[in-house]
């Protein structure tokens, strides 16, 4: 019984110490390192993606083809400024600044 004390205590202060450091902004830097890694892994980077969320994100009306024609023009021009478009040296120096 004492071992699983030690384990949930243990866990506690763990839990306190990251959440704090967390709230405190001095996991910006990894988690800014995290979010490039997996935008990279999804073939995009911090501009192409906040692009396609910004136009894609809020409908403008409730006609399916209005979304699709939203949907599409967001993918694209995501895409453009995405990993392997025409500007991702425009993407990857925006994302930078990000």
């Amino acid at each position: 019984m004492g071992y699983e004390l030690h384990i949930i205590i243990a866990f506690t202060i763990l839990s306190l110490v990251v959440g704090a450091a967390w709230v405190g902004g001095y996991l910006d830097t990894y988690q800014s390192k995290a979010q490039e890694v997996v935008l990279d892994k999804m073939g995009e980077n911090k501009a192409s993606y906040g692009l396609k969320s910004a136009i894609t994100g809020q409908r403008v009306t409730e006609n399916e083809d209005a979304n699709k024609l939203q949907d599409e023009v967001g993918n694209d021009a995501g895409g453009t400024i995405g990993k392997g478009g025409i500007g991702e040296g425009i993407g990857d120096t925006l994302s930078k600044g990000l």
